[in-house]
């Protein structure tokens, strides 16, 4: 874990840094940050750049190397939003840890606060149309009327001409200001005090975005609980979703990986022993364990170990079982359905399926964990079984899906055998299709069903009809597994294509399906993604436990 260290933030005051996602974050309150940005525009020496960074910033800070560039250059970077204190505070010792951010509106108006009955500190608004910079002058003459706003400009919309730094800096020059509050937007306003540092007027140039149209009254801020749970954007989403949902499902994630990233072992290094050397040395210790990610238990385990398991459920005689391949998804319609969760926690197995599921396990100190994604899961738990007289039941899928499945993992494993393939009707599972499957599996007798009905309905499917058939494998000489593998049907079929495995490794293989299926998935990933990562750091750093209910 990366240790914070002393950083020299300028003028009197030694702030120290703390490191999120390549940003060095200080760690100050309001009355530290306000205090600075006066000394610094007192002093007039030079342009000093200071940042209120939010999760936007630090995932562009690790995913962009223009804008990484650019943030290297700004002398103050202040915790806008509550999960960067929460990630800042992890390198902490309690008695240094920070209480609140810095939020950029609030930081705007307690410096200009601050600056009443100061005439030496004047402050000017760049950036904005010109009717919200008329309605900032009018709320602050009205609010702080011994402090100095010296002007305001609008810049044009789009591409600015040749001349237009030059135009800024005269009416920055004209009026005096030192303390320029920049709303240009994200990574716009960023860029543009980076890459001009060195040629501004000096003073202190500060990045707010959304602050103008805030005091302005154009935009109506979260509440302060909604603010303090690190929720602020959910409310921001609901106002404009149509520009947000994009920032906030890319950016959001984004951070989360890398914040995991930065606090997990690599996951690219070597095995340090063969497949079915750890299989075994992970089963010496016991059934895999389960690892609370809100509520939910995922096994703490990788592919071979949950191919070893399934194996070995279904060569038990009257054994049944389901398992679940569990990611983001997953765990988040958990939160909105107790039931959906305590069907989690009662599986045979409940897997990493995706990488920030291995992440915060492994960040939960459990070893041995890697992504066994459903896809996976299924191409090698029928390898295992080809030549085994172990068969394959196959229910799910769109029209058609279930049998072009069955036929290309038989050409891909000779000696697979296929119990049966059907596609169930689509909407609510009935009564006679249920009892329709039951039969056609006491038939069949396979060791596997495979269930493609997407989450959650396969999860509720698979828990619900083995309650209801209790005595469906009791005289079987081997056990049944049901494994709900949702889009496995259409990617091992040739239906959708697959991220390549890069994306799947850095966990955007939502990014790729996204592109694949807007209309369909952007509503999940936009609310769930943010809806995860705003949940989850809160248990990261011990701040809520989730236990298991089973």
């Amino acid at each position: 874990m990366s240790k914070g260290r002393p950083g020299e933030v300028g003028g009197k005051h030694r702030f120290q840094t703390v490191p999120v996602c390549g940003l060095p974050v200080a760690v100050l309150d309001y009355r530290q940050a306000v205090r600075q940005i006066m000394d610094w525009a007192a002093h007039g020496d030079r342009a000093y750049a200071v940042e209120a960074a939010n999760t936007h910033v630090a995932a562009l800070t690790r995913s962009d190397p223009e804008f990484e560039a650019a943030m290297k250059r700004f002398d103050l970077v202040c915790p806008d939003g509550m999960p960067l204190v929460w990630a800042a505070n992890l390198s902490l010792p309690p008695g240094a840890r920070m209480d609140d951010r810095v939020y950029g509106p609030n930081l705007m108006l307690r410096a200009i606060e601050a600056s009443s009955g100061e005439p030496s500190i004047r402050h000017f608004f760049l950036g904005g149309e010109q009717r919200t910079l008329d309605r900032l002058g009018e709320r602050f003459a009205a609010d702080c009327p011994e402090s100095v706003v010296a002007g305001s400009y609008s810049p044009p919309f789009g591409t600015w001409p040749d001349d237009e730094f030059e135009r800024i800096c005269g009416k920055i020059s004209e009026c005096g200001a030192n303390v320029i509050w920049v709303g240009l937007g994200c990574p716009k306003q960023e860029l543009w005090i980076a890459q001009n540092k060195d040629k501004l007027p000096p003073g202190v140039y500060l990045g707010v975005g959304a602050a103008f149209a805030f005091h302005a009254g154009e935009v109506r801020q979260a509440p302060y609980w909604l603010q303090r749970f690190g929720l602020e954007w959910a409310f921001r989403l609901l106002q404009e979703p149509r520009r947000l949902w994009g920032r906030y499902s890319k950016y959001n994630t984004i951070f989360v990986r890398e914040f995991l990233r930065d606090h997990v072992a690599a996951e690219e290094a070597p095995p340090a022993m063969p497949p079915n050397q750890r299989v075994a040395a992970t089963l010496k210790q016991g059934f895999p364990a389960r690892c609370s990610v809100l509520g939910v238990g995922i096994h703490a385990m990788d592919l071979p170990t949950a191919t070893h398991l399934v194996m070995e459920g279904a060569g038990k005689p009257g054994f049944t079982g389901y398992v679940t391949v569990t990611g983001v998804h997953g765990v988040m319609e958990s939160q909105r359905d107790d039931e959906l969760r305590r069907i989690h926690n009662r599986s045979y197995l409940t897997t990493p399926d995706g990488m920030p599921m291995v992440w915060i396990t492994r960040w939960r100190g459990f070893d041995g964990v890697d992504r066994v994604y459903g896809p996976d899961l299924l191409m090698e738990v029928v390898r295992s079984s080809a030549g085994t007289g172990q068969s394959h039941y196959f229910w799910g899928g769109d029209e058609g899906v279930a049998d072009d499945l069955a036929r290309r993992l038989q050409g891909f494993f000779p000696g697979t055998e296929v119990a049966g393939a059907i596609t169930p009707p689509f909407g609510s599972i009935g009564e006679a299709e249920e009892e329709e499957l039951a039969t056609a599996l006491q038939n069949a007798k396979p060791g596997f069903l495979w269930v493609g009905l997407s989450t959650p309905k396969q999860e509720r499917f698979m828990h619900g009809f083995l309650q209801r058939h209790p005595d469906l494998v009791k005289d079987w000489p081997h056990g049944l597994v049901l494994l709900g593998v949702g889009a496995a049907f259409d990617f091992h079929s040739g239906r959708l294509e697959q991220a390549p495995i890069w994306m799947q490794r850095r966990g955007l293989e939502w990014f790729f399906r996204l592109c694949m299926e807007p209309r369909r998935l952007w509503r999940r990933y936009s609310i769930n993604n943010s809806s995860f990562i705003f949940a989850i750091i809160p248990q990261l750093i011990g701040l809520r436990e989730y236990p298991l209910e089973k």
